[in-house]
């Protein structure tokens, strides 16, 4: 494998030239640049990225994690990889398919230096495991979590669940199920709380969340269309955690002749391109803007020039699925 002292001697000039070349770092004359490129491309060099990595203390690489590879997972990846690219770094996924050791994984390339910091979209292992690794480098989430170690560029899901709910009850709907996202989550809680005081201020028998909880595949979805028809009093309104699910449900209902939303609402949450094109009511929460932030905020971490982080807010998108 050649070295920039092989470039060097074929190129006539200095290492130290060669090396500004390659960093693009000083001032080197056109014709000397091309000589130095030339000399590149017939030795076919390649330079060594751990060396660089050593020099500078850096990979210019940020590690994005997620148990899943689901539409919501996308939109914000997306961001955060542009907003990264625009600030002059790579990045590199991880899907770890709920596996723990793979997660940790991950995680162990940010304690060797190999990546400059993470972002961390849905975990695996406890918070107790993963905060350990934030003294390695910066680690950023979306989870609502108390944590010294790990920020979080959240977003409080009360309001944006409580907003779903004010608005059905204003459209008359009485009868309110709410189906939601992993137990172990605290945006699951406080979507949970936020229920119950909605039932509370309106004096209303709640439904037990546990039937609801992990609403997360179509199969989770098809239970729940077997409890509706069961049902003796029919729910008139659905909330879900995600525009996926409700997509779902409306496929399901539609299929057992239900009529939507004439004979029940349906309410999504993330305001993504399905809830378009179903034209589904849906909550929109700055989704992309939170992929954007948490690469902002590692950035900042890493003393790099950005972008200040942008305020994240919560707005009803009023389609078909709902009544006027």
């Amino acid at each position: 494998m050649p070295t920039i002292l092989d470039i060097a001697r074929h190129a006539g000039v200095s290492s130290a030239t060669v090396s500004r070349v390659i960093n693009s770092s000083g001032y080197v004359g056109e014709e000397t640049r091309r000589k130095v490129e030339e000399a590149i491309e017939q030795l076919n060099y390649s330079p060594n990225k751990n060396a660089q990595h050593l020099r500078t203390g850096s990979t210019k690489n940020l590690g994005i994690i997620s148990t899943q590879f689901n539409d919501t997972a996308v939109a914000r990846i997306n961001s955060f990889i542009s907003t990264a690219y625009a600030n002059g770094y790579t990045t590199t996924l991880f899907v770890t398919n709920g596996d723990k050791k793979r997660e940790r994984e991950a995680f162990d390339l940010l304690k060797s230096k190999q990546l400059d910091g993470i972002f961390l979209i849905y975990r695996a292992n406890d918070w107790s495991v993963l905060e350990k690794y934030a003294s390695f480098g910066p680690v950023v989430t979306l989870h609502n979590v108390d944590s010294e170690q790990i920020p979080s560029v959240f977003i409080d899901h009360y309001k944006g669940h409580r907003l779903a709910l004010d608005y059905l009850w204003e459209t008359g709907c009485r009868q309110i199920v709410n189906l939601y996202g992993t137990a172990k989550g605290l945006n699951t809680q406080r979507r949970i709380d936020a229920y119950a005081d909605f039932c509370r201020d309106h004096q209303i028998d709640p439904h037990h969340s546990e039937l609801f909880i992990d609403t997360v595949t179509a199969e989770k979805v098809d239970a729940f269309t077997l409890w509706y028809e069961s049902a003796e009093v029919k729910p008139d309104a659905v909330v879900t955690h995600s525009d996926s699910i409700a997509a779902l449900v409306v496929s399901r209902l539609r299929r057992k002749g239900l009529r939507v939303p004439e004979d029940i609402s349906v309410i999504g949450f993330d305001n993504l391109d399905v809830s378009d094109v179903m034209d589904m009511t849906t909550i929109d929460y700055s989704i992309e803007e939170q992929g954007n932030n948490a690469c902002r905020l590692l950035l900042q971490t890493l003393n790099q020039p950005t972008d200040a982080l942008k305020p994240l807010s919560f707005r009803l998108i009023k389609r078909s699925t709902t009544l006027k």
